[in-house]
């Protein structure tokens, strides 16, 4: 069964990015692995404006705190998320 989609808003994607010292961490997915890295807070927000579509990873993603979901030219970039703003949110989007 497909899980149902739930999508941000940038300022929602803001408040549940986790920045240590300015810095997020992501993750890509290549065909034969995922590749991490550490992106600045500027180049972050580069990629929050890039975005066609910001939304929450499913369970696996929540498991490993990368479900902060950017969509950019069609390849998903799990960011780092914080996971207890990431409830407040789902808990009013949900009232």
């Amino acid at each position: 069964m497909e899980e149902e989609k739930i999508y941000l808003t940038k300022e929602q994607a803001l408040k549940i990015a986790k920045f240590n010292d300015d810095e997020i961490h992501c993750f890509l997915s290549t065909s034969f692995a995922l590749i991490g890295a550490y992106h600045s807070k500027e180049s972050f927000m580069e990629d929050l404006d890039r975005a066609e579509s910001i939304e929450v990873g499913g369970e696996h993603c929540r498991s490993m705190n990368h479900a902060l979901v950017l969509w950019i030219k069609d390849e998903p970039h799990f960011f780092e998320h914080d996971e207890g703003k990431l409830k407040e949110i789902l808990g009013v989007m949900n009232k």
